[in-house]
């Protein structure tokens, strides 16, 4: 087993705060990385056979993969808003369970930044099963998020559900060589085709990086099948090939606020096969099927400021969370050209936004925006504009009310992109499916008790109890369907080992106006936490 990095510090002085030193110009003198295990075996309730197998068996994270996250180096001076990006970048490594950064006075005065990370457990072993609808799915995987301590991430899926079996590979890192690149890479076999993707970029790592570049590919050969009523209706041979060449650098910062802008190369081709129709004509119209390639140039312009606020317990579990209260957002504008080699000749756009507002530790409201589309000379094509707002409030450190509306209008938007409702998009009561449509409103509501019960310091036991309601403009003219909505309870098991604080959900809900083809009652289990 690797031995975690320990070194030992001696104070010798009240320690200081980074902004105070910031303030007397200090300069950081040296960097010490503290790696802690998986279990704390100083602690009495994590000294168990348990916790002691666990990391026996845990391949500790090499010290130089989290140096190579730091945002400051020795003989650099102090800056407070670099130390607390750093903790938020090492805390967002799926690696690492939390992680502080403490500075030190030794007594010839030299500060000392000890690094103080703590290892998560990260061989994930990914499980579910559904029953929604009288459709079931299940899934099954395994995951290893820091492949021998060195950050590198594979994993291996099966899964099966009423459409297509699958299995595939993945693997993600996120220092190429060393370097500030990352790499993932994706590929899943179906019966009915393939799906792949592979992504290499030089990230926009922090605020203060001067630029970023990247190119990203995927294919997706499959079948695309349309549902209504929770069963399929059509069926169509479909094949869409993607690629996105990106480049843009910092052209504003005004203290904690950044702008950038970029340039932007995309290509994307769509084919659609023979349709066939699996059931008797309804009420559902037959999609309409344009064969297409899309090329052109964009230019785009994001914005960023770092306002970020630590929460805890309101997705996860005993895990900080980290969520920017300020605005920010992206903007995309460009032009599919022929001359690129497209069959059509339309500005496209995509703009997004988002804010958080809090009030203290015990509110949080996020809102998120986004719009996007094409508009040829016949008029703008598979637009969708997407609200989401998503509010929590602890009436208690262990009781927490969360809510989430999201709203998604489309306008005339191609038939792999219709919205739906159902089990798999939010009203837990109902088939996966229940209805396609070009909009669509979606609400949830929970209360969650987290209670003190953890069993071998892994798991910690919470319960929930939520309604859902939500309806669909259907594609058939006839406007919006009726107000479907449900109830149910449910388990939450917080892994407390896991880097997010990952919660497992075990969901029983009841529709309150089911459709006469539907079960009287849903069984969830996954570890998808929507809110």
């Amino acid at each position: 087993m690797p031995v975690p990095v320990v070194r030992p510090v001696h104070t010798v002085r009240p320690v200081k705060p980074w902004n105070v030193l910031e303030a007397q110009k200090a300069t950081i003198g040296k960097i010490e990385i503290v790696i802690g295990d998986v279990f704390d075996l100083s602690r009495p309730d994590e000294n168990i056979w348990v916790g002691r197998m666990a990391d026996h068996l845990h391949a500790s994270t090499r010290e130089i993969v989290i140096r190579r996250v730091l945002l400051f180096g020795v003989g650099e001076p102090v800056r407070e808003r670099q130390i607390y990006e750093t903790e938020r970048l090492l805390r967002a490594l799926p690696f690492v369970k939390n992680a502080h950064i403490d500075p030190v006075i030794r007594p010839d005065g030299t500060v000392v930044a000890v690094v103080r990370v703590r290892d998560a457990w990260t061989t994930q072993v990914n499980a579910g099963y559904s029953q929604v609808g009288g459709q079931k799915s299940m899934n099954l995987g395994v995951d290893e998020k820091n492949f021998m301590g060195s950050g590198k991430s594979v994993a291996f899926d099966l899964s099966k559900d009423h459409e297509r079996s699958t299995w595939g590979f993945a693997y993600g890192d996120p220092q190429l060589f060393g370097s500030r690149w990352t790499l993932s890479a994706h590929t899943q076999y179906l019966t009915d085709g393939f799906v792949r993707s592979l992504h290499l970029e030089r990230p926009f790592f922090a605020l203060d990086t001067p630029w970023s570049t990247g190119a990203a590919m995927s294919q997706w050969h499959s079948s695309l099948y349309v549902y209504d009523q929770g069963i399929q209706v059509f069926q169509v041979p479909f094949v869409q090939d993607e690629v996105r060449l990106s480049g843009a650098m910092v052209i504003r910062k005004s203290g904690n606020r950044v702008w950038r802008g970029g340039l932007l190369a995309k290509r994307q081709d769509t084919s659609y096969g023979l349709i066939t129709q699996s059931v008797p004509p309804g009420t559902l119209p037959m999609p309409t099927l344009m064969n297409r390639r899309l090329r052109g140039p964009a230019l785009t312009l994001s914005t960023q400021e770092d306002a970020f606020e630590s929460f805890q317990d309101l997705q996860g579990m005993d895990t900080p969370e980290d969520y920017n209260l300020a605005w920010g957002g992206d903007l995309e504008l460009g032009r599919y050209t022929r001359s690129w080699g497209s069959t059509l000749s339309a500005p496209f756009f995509r703009v997004r936004a988002n804010k958080g507002w809090s009030s203290s530790d015990e509110d949080l409201t996020l809102f998120s925006a986004s719009w996007d589309g094409r508009k040829p000379a016949t008029g703008i094509q598979d637009s969708h504009l997407g609200l989401s707002l998503t509010q929590y409030h602890k009436l208690t450190p262990d009781q927490i009310l969360a809510g989430l509306v999201v709203v998604d209008v489309a306008k005339r938007p191609d038939p792999e992109t219709w919205y739906y409702v159902g089990g798999d998009q939010g009203l837990r009561g109902y088939p996966n499916q229940l209805h396609p449509g070009d909009a669509r409103w979606v609400a949830s509501f929970e209360y969650r008790y987290l209670t003190e019960q953890r069993w071998w310091g892994l798991v910690r036991l919470g319960y929930s109890a939520f309604a859902d309601l939500g309806s669909v403009r259907k594609l058939d003219g006839r406007g919006w369907s009726r107000t479907y909505s449900d109830v149910g309870v449910g388990l939450r098991l917080g892994n407390l080992k896991s880097s997010m604080g990952r919660v497992i959900l075990l969901s029983v809900a009841v529709p309150l106006n089911r459709e006469p083809y539907q079960s009287r009652w849903q069984f969830m289990i996954g570890n998808t936490v929507r809110f």
